[in-house]
């Protein structure tokens, strides 16, 4: 199956009625990931930019990369001059002291997914290796967060792990379901 007809195929089970409604013993809210090879990035962009102006539903895209610059924007320009005079390991560290704070990992994400229904996670591959989907998706599980999150992910889903870009194998295991 072709990554557009699951994407096709991924549309009709989200505005099923009961999509974004918990059920179950523990009404725990699902995960899904909707992998597909990186070289599709572009059908993949433009299909969900289509999806998010015709659906019905109320999904909020958070674009990981957008997410970490909003994180950071009143310091961008002492980011970009650490990297220039230190380099990139030590840009890379100093993100990663600030984003080990769940608090404002968590705030932030609640902040810009509103009231939705539905968050489709988009921006995998160009934010890499500064944050990681998986370490966002448990900080969300970690505080109950309570709406139903899609990840597109550009890499593949082996059913226990992620495997970004089908080639590192660094990402954390994460209960999440294939969605097509």
């Amino acid at each position: 199956m072709t990554t557009f007809d699951r994407l096709q195929k991924m549309e009709k089970r989200i505005n099923e009625e009961g999509f974004t409604t918990p059920t179950g013993i523990g009404s725990e809210i699902p995960h899904y990931v909707f992998d597909y090879p990186p070289e599709d990035e572009l059908i993949v962009r433009t299909y969900t930019e289509s999806l998010l102006k015709r659906t019905s539903l109320n999904v909020k895209e958070i674009n990981l990369f957008h997410f970490l610059l909003s994180m950071f924007e009143d310091d961008l320009e002492e980011l970009v001059a650490l990297a220039e005079e230190e380099g990139f390991g030590e840009l890379t560290h100093a993100l990663q002291t600030v984003l080990e704070d769940q608090n404002l990992v968590v705030d932030t994400f609640v902040e810009q997914a509103e009231d939705a229904e539905l968050i489709f996670i988009t921006g995998v591959g160009t934010v890499h290796p500064f944050l990681r989907s998986s370490q966002v998706l448990k900080k969300l599980s970690n505080h109950a967060f309570r709406t139903t999150i899609i990840l597109f992910y550009p890499g593949h889903f082996t059913g226990l792990d992620l495997r970004l870009f089908s080639i590192f194998q660094n990402e954390d295991e994460y209960q999440l379901a294939r969605i097509s």
